[in-house]
């Protein structure tokens, strides 16, 4: 198996993860009332990991901004189980996908957003 080396393993990447994550019991009904178009959405996604794996700075967007917007639009908070839920399908993909150095940082990347993101929603929602 090879490690991540361009835009387009991401894009096949974030694609597989959607796949998988838009039909998880706990995960797929957040995402379906969130994306329309799975296409542009998939392409963004893959922009954001492409700026931060490759360090090109072509993302442009809030990913903070819009995950708060979520939990303040959703009856029920987001909790450390949704975002738990999101590193282990985001590994699963990625270690079926790929091996090497990028695949490895991708998913400590993916943990450390996923617990800063957490930490930050959980804040704003008690002040």
């Amino acid at each position: 198996m090879r490690d991540i080396e361009s835009p387009e393993d991401l894009h096949r990447l974030v694609d597989a993860f959607y796949s998988k994550a838009k039909n998880d019991k706990m995960l797929g009904p957040i995402f379906h009332r969130f994306v329309d178009d799975w296409e542009p959405h998939i392409r963004k996604v893959a922009s954001f990991w492409e700026a931060t794996l490759f360090s090109t700075g072509s993302y442009r967007g809030n990913p903070m901004a819009l995950h708060q917007k979520v939990d303040e639009t959703l009856s029920h908070s987001l909790e450390q189980s949704h975002f738990n839920k999101w590193v282990k399908i985001w590994n699963e993909i990625t270690d079926s996908m790929f091996a090497g150095t990028k695949a490895d940082m991708i998913k400590q990347r993916a943990s450390n957003i996923a617990n800063i993101m957490f930490i930050k929603i959980y804040q704003a929602r008690t002040k």
